[in-house]
C-alpha cells in the first residue's frame, strides 16, 4: 500500500509547468513542498475536463476514507467501479515512504523519482477526496513491500484521464524506475513534515540496514 507520500519541489510554477496543467488559483497560494504526507490531508490532483486541470483534493475516498485501492478490482468491485468509470485523476508526487523492520525500530525507506523529477500516481476520486491505486511491487519495492503505487508514464498521462484503456496502465512501474534511498527515522511520525525527514538514516538504523 501507499501510507505517505512527498512532493518536494520548493516551486509551484515548476510543478505546474512539469504536468502541462492549468492550476486552480487557489492551489498557489496554499502550496507549500510536502515531505511527509498523510492520508486525510490536503493536497492536489490533477483531472481532465476538456483540458488537463489541476485542482484541490484531500487524500481519503468514499464514506470509509480508503486511502488506496487495488488495481485488479477497481473495475469490477463496487466501491470503485463507478469512480474508475468516470473519475480518475493523477496525484503528482515524487516519491513515497515503506517501513522495515520490526514495531518500535521501523526504519523508512523513501522510494522517489530522480531529482527534479516527478511521478504520477494512478488515482480514483469523488466528492469526499481520491485514494491511489496500487500494484503488486516491482523489483526496487519487492524487498520491503509487496505492493506500490501505480505509476502513469507522463506520456500516457492523457491515456489514463480520458480512459484509453486504463486498465492497461496499471502494472508496476519497470526495475530502476525509483531511487530507493533509507531516510531519517523522523519519516516515522506524521508530526514531522519537513526536509529532515530525507535526511540520512540515524546511527542506530545504520546499523539494522
Amino acid at each position: 500500500m501507499c501510507g505517505r507520500f512527498t512532493l518536494t519541489s520548493k516551486d509551484f510554477s515548476d510543478v505546474v509547468d512539469k504536468l502541462e496543467v492549468e492550476a486552480d488559483p487557489t492551489l498557489s497560494a496554499a502550496y507549500r513542498p510536502r515531505y511527509n504526507l498523510p492520508p486525510t490531508d490536503p493536497h492536489m490532483i490533477v483531472i481532465r475536463d476538456g483540458k488537463r486541470r489541476l485542482v484541490p483534493a484531500r487524500w481519503g475516498f468514499g464514506r470509509r476514507t480508503m486511502i488506496n485501492a487495488r488495481a485488479e478490482i477497481v473495475d469490477t468491485n463496487g466501491l470503485y467501479k463507478e469512480a474508475f468509470a468516470e473519475r480518475r485523476c493523477l496525484v503528482p508526487a515524487d516519491g513515497f515512504y515503506e517501513w522495515t523492520g520490526a514495531s518500535g525500530r521501523r526504519r523508512p525507506i523513501w522510494f522517489h523519482a530522480p531529482p527534479g523529477e516527478l511521478l504520477l500516481f494512478a488515482g480514483i476520486y469523488d466528492d469526499k477526496g481520491f485514494c491511489i491505486l496500487t500494484v503488486a511491487a516491482n523489483a526496487d519495492v519487492a524487498p520491503v513491500h509487496d505492493r506500490m503505487p501505480a505509476i502513469i508514464p507522463r506520456d500516457r498521462a492523457d491515456d489514463y484521464l480520458l480512459g484509453r484503456n486504463p486498465k492497461s496502465l496499471l502494472v508496476p512501474a519497470p526495475k530502476g524506475a525509483l531511487v530507493v534511498t533509507p531516510v531519517s527515522s523522523r519519516a516515522n511520525s506524521v508530526a514531522n513534515d519537513d526536509e529532515a525527514c530525507l535526511g540520512p538514516p540515524d546511527p542506530e538504523q545504520l546499523e539494522l540496514i
